[in-house]
């Protein structure tokens, strides 16, 4: 599979029938396609026999490797020239009925090949209109870029590190159900792997990560007055661990994490003190999709926004509600990569803030302060954004998407806690308690931009329930 969606396009016409405005679409959409930088295509000459339809749309998919095919009704034809063409597609399919010339009858002719389509339940995008239609190119290349994600998450390993955290149900997944819908696999390690990686990790390297890395930094608070402090060492062990998750990577094949951070991780006596915050950070920094907290669905939910948007992803937790402004403060304990932040506002790091409760940690192994340190940004105001978290199993199994626009975060002047991790407010439009209501959890991601339709043609292709909040 390519790096770029790519789509096949069969003009199909008739013969004894008008046909000119079918070959000005095909090189309309030819030079179209050829100017954007994004996407690839390829192109069958007009076409009229129902065996060389049923041929091309074949090799369309078993040697162009395309993510969807393109039919073209350019005038009056037989409904089996389409029907019989995609009735053993296994991609994604566009119908499009031309509707330039009433003379062609092609319009008719879609209309009739789009109702046996859906008596076939097949699921296919259904466009009308002219050949200059702007909305329409533009619903076709989201459905083209959807297909592409779809295409791509196939077989991709999703692996976590660690078990359920902090007993967050929602957290987990039927793997059975997951796998047959995503294609994915779920594989899962322990904490012990990845330090045992961090032995073999090059000390000057995780130096040289540790320096890059500061200098991203505007300012670090190595202690605070109430005591609190970074250790000296702290950056240096997270960068160990982040070049010890991009060993785990590549010795197990692994296309994005989901790490259980607490206890292992944070707590001294079961692992080595230090919150992977940073490393996270780090890790979705370089473009390695990495959730916290064992949030699977949540590393999901990141991934696809990462590949349908090709732009970093924010994992963040649901934190302060003000009903009566329709305003949400989200905020993280340092994951979100550094690229998302408002520069004119700086980045910080900051001490992690004492200990936190964990069902495998006994009250008697609450001992002193972690080691790790934690970033905290804002993001830019006035953004768009989109948000995504995928909830449920089997039927219940749904894409939950939200629009809304950032904003500045609620936090009171004397909330230390607030002001030292990253977070952002988040404006929205509709009904808020709606919102919540939906909500599938209490971490989601976010991307900036619109990309409402796009997930919306995705959660059509897996045939699970699109549920949607402005």
């Amino acid at each position: 599979m390519g790096n770029k969606p790519k789509i096949g396009i069969l003009p199909i016409a008739k013969l004894n029938h008008q046909k000119d405005e079918i070959y000005q679409f095909a090189q309309y959409y030819s030079e179209k396609l050829s100017n954007e930088q994004t996407v690839e295509f390829e192109m069958e000459p007009v076409l009229f026999d129902e065996k060389e339809i049923v041929a091309s749309a074949k090799k369309m998919e078993t040697e162009k490797d395309v993510d969807a095919v393109l039919f073209i009704v350019g005038t009056w034809i037989f409904s089996s020239n389409v029907i019989s063409a995609v009735n053993d597609l296994h991609v994604p399919f566009i119908l499009y009925g031309l509707s330039d010339r009433i003379a062609n009858g092609n319009l008719g002719a879609s209309l009739q090949i789009k109702y046996v389509l859906q008596e076939m339940k097949k699921n296919f995008l259904f466009l009308v209109g002219k050949m200059r239609d702007e909305e329409n190119y533009s619903l076709l290349l989201k459905y083209l870029r959807a297909a592409w994600v779809r295409k791509v998450l196939r077989n991709k390993r999703l692996a976590t590190i660690g078990g359920k955290c902090m007993m967050m149900y929602q957290t987990q997944v039927n793997e059975f159900s997951w796998k047959s819908v995503f294609g994915i696999d779920f594989p899962q390690y322990d904490a012990v792997q990845v330090f045992k990686e961090m032995d073999n990790v090059n000390d000057e390297e995780a130096k040289r990560i540790e320096k890059e890395f500061l200098e991203k930094i505007d300012k670090v608070h190595w202690e605070l007055p109430n005591g609190e402090k970074i250790f000296e060492d702290a950056i240096f062990k997270q960068a160990k661990l982040y070049l010890a998750f991009l060993r785990m990577k590549n010795l197990y094949d692994i296309d994005l994490f989901a790490n259980k951070c607490m206890p292992e991780m944070s707590a001294i006596p079961y692992g080595f003190g230090y919150a992977a915050c940073i490393a996270t950070c780090m890790l979705n920094e370089a473009g390695i999709v990495t959730a916290c907290e064992a949030d699977v669905p949540a590393a999901l939910s990141m991934y696809i926004l990462n590949l349908l948007t090709g732009n970093k992803v924010f994992f963040a937790d649901i934190g302060r509600v003000n009903k009566k402004d329709k305003r949400i403060t989200f905020f993280n304990c340092g994951t979100a990569p550094i690229s998302m932040a408002d520069r004119k506002k700086g980045v910080e790091l900051w001490p992690i803030p004492g200990n936190i409760a964990d069902e495998a940690l006994p009250k008697e192994y609450y001992i002193g302060k972690m080691k790790g340190a934690s970033i905290n940004f804002t993001l830019p105001e006035g953004r768009d954004v989109t948000l995504l978290r995928i909830g449920g199993n089997d039927d219940t199994l749904r894409f939950h998407v939200a629009k809304a626009k950032t904003c500045a975060r609620e936090v009171e002047p004397d909330e230390l806690f607030g002001q030292r991790w990253p977070g952002f407010g988040l404006q929205f439009e509709g009904d808020l308690e709606r919102f919540l209501w939906n909500t599938t959890g209490h971490h989601y991601s976010i991307v900036f931009g619109d990309w409402v339709k796009e997930l919306e043609f995705l959660a059509s292709l897996y045939g699970i329930k699109f549920v949607f909040d402005a």
